[in-house]
């Protein structure tokens, strides 16, 4: 019988299962992270786990997205308090992007281990997959009508695989080399945005 837990304790019992299921994520990847291990490391038992996350995939769709909205956040905030134009705001946020990317391990594992994170879409919700997508759009084109571009002044969706291609990259850094790795982001940066902004 799952313990019931003060709105407090909850609170922080949920922010270290969060934090728990990002190590095992990076170290162990999906299938290999043991449930009753992140238990033991937060103290708490399987019984109420699942009190928090229904599925061990509910959880990780749960790590995702409260990561993804924290990186989010993050490149919103530079590109508000960031000084310059749109296109300096643009390659601001990103390259801030990109050093939150490659502080946590498990964000590197996730773009790495494309069928594990596919099989693990399959067994989720549909209508979560979904709203998921919807979201991420959503926020891209919140970004582009931030810095001043509207939808018809550019494919939104090409813009998106885009940025995600250039995070691909991270998962060749041994073979470009980590002393090479961030200058050449930066270069694929700067050539996006000066084919979103021009020469400004």
């Amino acid at each position: 019988m799952p313990k019931h837990f003060q709105a407090k304790e909850k609170e922080m019992i949920y922010d270290r299962l969060i934090e728990e299921g990002k190590k095992s994520w990076g170290l162990y990847g999906i299938k290999r992270t043991n449930i009753d291990e992140i238990c033991n490391a937060v103290g708490i038992s399987k019984g109420s786990f699942y009190s928090f996350f229904h599925s061990k995939e509910l959880f990780f769709m749960e790590i995702r997205e409260k990561s993804e909205q924290e990186i989010k956040e993050l490149l919103m905030e530079v590109t508000f308090n960031h000084q310059g134009s749109s296109k300096e705001r643009f390659i601001a946020a990103l390259s801030e992007v990109f050093q939150e990317v490659r502080r946590h391990p498990w964000l590197i594992s996730l773009m790495k281990n494309r069928g594990e994170y596919e099989q693990l879409l399959r067994k989720l919700p549909q209508e979560r997959v979904e709203k998921h997508i919807a979201e991420d759009q959503e926020d891209i084109e919140k970004l582009m009508m931030h810095l001043g571009l509207e939808a018809e002044d550019v494919n939104i969706k090409t813009v998106a695989v885009a940025i995600r291609g250039l995070f691909f990259l991270l998962l060749h850094e041994q073979e470009l080399g980590k002393e090479h790795i961030e200058s050449v982001i930066n270069l694929l940066v700067e050539g996006l945005a000066e084919r979103l902004f021009g020469r400004v």
